[in-house]
Parts: structure tokens; sequence; C-alpha cells
């Protein structure tokens, strides 16, 4: 069973497109406020991230193991270039 507010939205849709009336826009600074959010979350991430890189000693962080591998002028032979 739905809603009350279900059901209202289901209205004022139905209601719209009978009248072909456009959702009217969002009110002024929704915008900018949506944006402070998402900033504030990431910076608190960031943040977190930072003090957790301070606070684990250098030897539990993992590595990144990046294979080796030979370049091409390293791998011709007989280049004077070396």
């Amino acid at each position: 069973m739905a809603t009350w507010s279900r059901v209202c939205t289901e209205v004022r849709a139905i209601t719209r497109w009978a009248l072909r009336r456009p959702e009217p826009p969002p009110p002024p600074g929704t915008g900018q406020r949506i944006q402070a959010a998402e900033q504030a979350v990431a910076r608190r991430r960031l943040l977190a991230d930072a003090q957790a890189a301070r606070t684990t000693p250098q030897h539990c962080q993992p590595t990144e193991i990046v294979p080796t591998v030979a370049l091409d002028h390293e791998a011709t032979p007989g280049r004077a270039d070396r």
C-alpha cells in the first residue's frame, strides 16, 4: 500500500503531465549546498587518510610492486650510448 506522500507525488506528476507543465526548478542555492556538502565529505576523507598515513608505521604500509622491464635502448646490443 502506497504512503500518502507517494500518492500525492503521483497525483502531482499526473497533473503536470495533463497540463503539460514542466517540473519547477530547484530553489536557488540548492546546487551550492549540495556542492558544499560533497566538498565537506571529500575534505573529511582526505583528512582521515592523512591521519591514517601519519599514525601507521612505515613498515606496515603496503608497497607497490613495479615490474622491472628492460627499455628498448637497454635491450639493443652494440649501442655505444650505454
